[in-house]
């Protein structure tokens, strides 16, 4: 730890010490979940807002040592991991600004959430140029100890711009086992002190930590392919100082080792890249990452034997899954184990999937730790808890062995149980009615084992969209085996008519899931028509009372211009005011501006003796066409004045596009208004 990291340590220690937890929450500036095994700590502070941390909290149930200590750098004041969105060529950083060495150099955005506790997870967003990210920070199980002792890390990017934008993620993390922070990668067969790259097509399950086999303080692991993460392009294995002044493309050596950038002393970090794919207008995509406790089980002796593989594995009688068996070999004697050789013994249901069942590590000084490892098939033949046994020997040592049992389930099998939605749209007003509606999927898991990472996506392809800020793209998490999970959408028709196809697909790693359904959406037709009369709260008019009437076009396609005359019974009805009980119609308002703007409009000619209005005209400019007019062309307030019907008529209405052809649509000229006889 370097004096750059150690003053930030002493200051959040002293923390620690003085104040009580609550108040030490409020002080530094951070939020945290925690359980049994390890918390995750966010900052909430005016710089470096969003980034986190991992403690352990009681670790390892079976080991005292690894009590309240570091897996990534920071404590209650995260700083120094941090992750980059590459928007094109652009390199933003997720959270607040920074004032601190690491991530400086970046582009920032917009905070749209806070850090804020949810359901046992830290969310926060940020929107970073036209892409809104979010940050989801919660417990995960280990594939090694099968308990929640580790976070997981995931990234949501969600394409609000209307064009595709090329979209890449880097996460950064500062780890760290306790207070050491140069203890080797162990990677299959390979303990990495020094800068390593592993690509996609060769990545490795899993990475784990720790100082010492015979006794470890803190055993940490990345999991970085299987079950519940997302595989990474590439992933880096190099010194912090490096990652933390590049935001993208760092200075990579292979070879060197991991002293810190520009400093004297070892600091070791990982840099995971999904390089840059499009992502789509209104497109979401996810990155989870998993990062906590690893599970070795230790026998001790002359030749300490650590041996680790996944506490769970899937496999059925249609689909068998490989996995890494590896061990550690530590020796703890006084003098040099010579010839040194491993050896697995595998029940059946198991079986190597190539090379030998015997490895050999040749001679190991005092203290030195070789690692090796077998990859095994689960061949679905045999379900439930099986043990395989690993054993060690030297020429001058006594052997040892541990044995370590693997579960073998069957893979989650998702299914939309139910895809509901309304069978049909009515028209209510000239409008659809519900609009937006709403789909529910229904998923359930019929499979052994939980599905991790569920993704699912509505499809349309004719007719509907969806609602105003309504995504495609619903992302689950996990649905425990026989779980189900609910999700909604929400859609609007754009007028096509008809019986319209939509679907849900769901993706979680294993088989995807598709159902189809239907919706029929009836026709729309373009109308001219006189509304109900807006009668202020009273159920019928009677001589003296005010009411109002409006003339409504509606789905009228590609409306600029509109005239009409209109009549009504002088007997029953006037307009007191003459003009100015008319009103200027909505359909001749500029809303995309704040106040509307009113657009060219010719006030009528009222005659209350001939009972008419005479010259009604508004004009939305050839460059202002609606594509799908809905609104009033006009609106009257009328006093009645004795009892009949008022008798409102619509007279010669026409209605123009933008290039001054006549619009097509269908006229309802009447309403018919009763007032009825004063009562004494």
């Amino acid at each position: 730890m370097g004096y750059h990291k150690r003053c930030w340590f002493l200051v959040v220690l002293a923390a620690v010490l003085i104040l009580p937890a609550a108040a030490l929450g409020q002080e530094t500036g951070f939020i945290q979940v925690a359980n049994e095994y390890i918390r995750i700590i966010v900052n909430t502070s005016e710089h470096n807002m969003g980034r986190f941390s991992v403690m352990t909290t009681g670790g390892d149930p079976d080991r005292l040592e690894d009590n309240n200590q570091h897996l990534i750098y920071g404590g209650e004041n995260p700083w120094t991991s941090y992750t980059t969105v590459r928007i094109g060529n652009e390199n933003w950083v997720f959270g607040g600004s920074t004032n601190r060495r690491a991530g400086q150099g970046g582009k920032y955005g917009e905070m749209v959430l806070p850090p804020t506790v949810e359901d046992n997870a830290i969310k926060s967003v940020w929107r970073l140029g036209p892409i809104e990210v979010t940050q989801i920070l919660s417990f995960a199980r280990s594939t090694t100890t099968g308990l929640m002792d580790t976070a997981r890390i995931e990234y949501q990017l969600h394409n609000a711009d209307s064009v595709s934008h090329m979209v890449g993620l880097r996460i950064m993390l500062d780890t760290m086992l306790g207070t050491n922070d140069g203890a080797p990668f162990r990677v299959n067969e390979q303990a990495l002190l020094s800068d390593t790259v592993f690509y996609a097509n060769q990545m490795p399950e899993f990475w784990q930590a720790f100082d010492s086999l015979a006794n470890p303080r803190v055993m940490s692991q990345g999991t970085l392919r299987g079950r519940g993460v997302s595989t990474p392009d590439r992933v880096y294995f190099t010194n912090w100082g490096s990652v933390a002044d590049d935001l993208w493309n760092f200075d990579f050596t292979p070879g060197r080792d991991f002293t810190r950038r520009g400093e004297f002393e070892l600091d070791s970090a990982i840099a995971l890249f999904w390089d840059s794919a499009p992502l789509g207008p209104n497109e979401t995509r996810s990155y989870v990452a998993h990062y906590g406790l690893g599970g070795v089980t230790i026998a001790a002796g002359e030749l300490v034997l650590g041996v680790t593989s996944p506490a769970q594995v899937t496999a059925d009688s249609d689909r068998t899954e490989t996995f890494s068996v590896i061990a550690y070999v530590q020796n703890a004697g006084s003098g040099e184990a010579r010839d040194v050789i491993a050896e697995i013994e595998l029940p059946q249901g198991l079986e190597l999937v190539t090379g030998s069942r015997t490895r050999r590590l040749g001679n190991l000084d005092v203290g030195e730790t070789q690692q090796t490892g077998w990859q095994v098939a689960a061949t679905g033949s045999i379900s439930g808890d099986l043990t395989y046994r690993v054993s060690v020997r030297a020429i001058n040592s006594e052997p040892n062995s541990v044995s370590r049992a693997v579960s073998i389930v069957s893979p989650a099998r998702l299914r939309i149980f139910r895809l509901s939605g309304p069978p049909a749209l009515s028209v209510v007003n000239e409008l659809y009615n519900p609009s937006p509606f709403t789909i529910e999927a229904l998923i359930r898991n019929e499979g052994g084992t939980a599905a991790h990472n569920v993704h699912a996506s509505i499809l349309h392809p004719i007719g509907l969209l969806l609602a105003p800020g309504e995504r495609r793209d619903k992302f689950v998490g996990t649905i425990d085996a026989g779980a189900e999970a609910r999700l909604t959408w929400s859609l609007v028709p754009t007028g096509v008519s008809g019986s319209l196809p939509y679907s849900v697909s769901i993706l979680h790693g294993g088989e995807p899931a598709l159902q189809n359904s239907f919706i029929f959406v009836p026709e729309l037709r373009p109308k001219v028509w006189i509304g109900e009369p807006e009668t202020y709260g009273r159920t019928q008019i009677a001589p003296g009372d005010y009411f109002s009437i409006s003339v409504w076009a509606t789905n009228v396609a590609n409306l600029a211009r509109a005239e009409l005359d209109l009549s009504f019974n002088p007997d029953v009805v006037e307009l007191v005011g003459k003009t100015l009980d008319i009103t200027q119609g909505t359909l001749f308002l500029d809303d995309t501006v704040t106040p509307p703007a009113k657009l060219s409009w010719t006030m009528p000619v009222v005659d209350n003796a001939a009972g008419t209005v005479q010259g009604i005209r508004g004009d939305r400019s050839p460059s202002k066409p609606l594509t799908r007019a809905y609104g009033t062309l006009v609106t009257l307030h009328f006093r009645a004045k004795g009892p009949g019907d008022a008798q409102i008529t619509l007279d010669n209405v026409r209605i123009f596009d933008g290039v001054n052809q006549p619009c097509e649509f269908e006229l309802i000229p009447q309403r018919s208004v009763t007032v009825m006889q004063a009562v004494k």
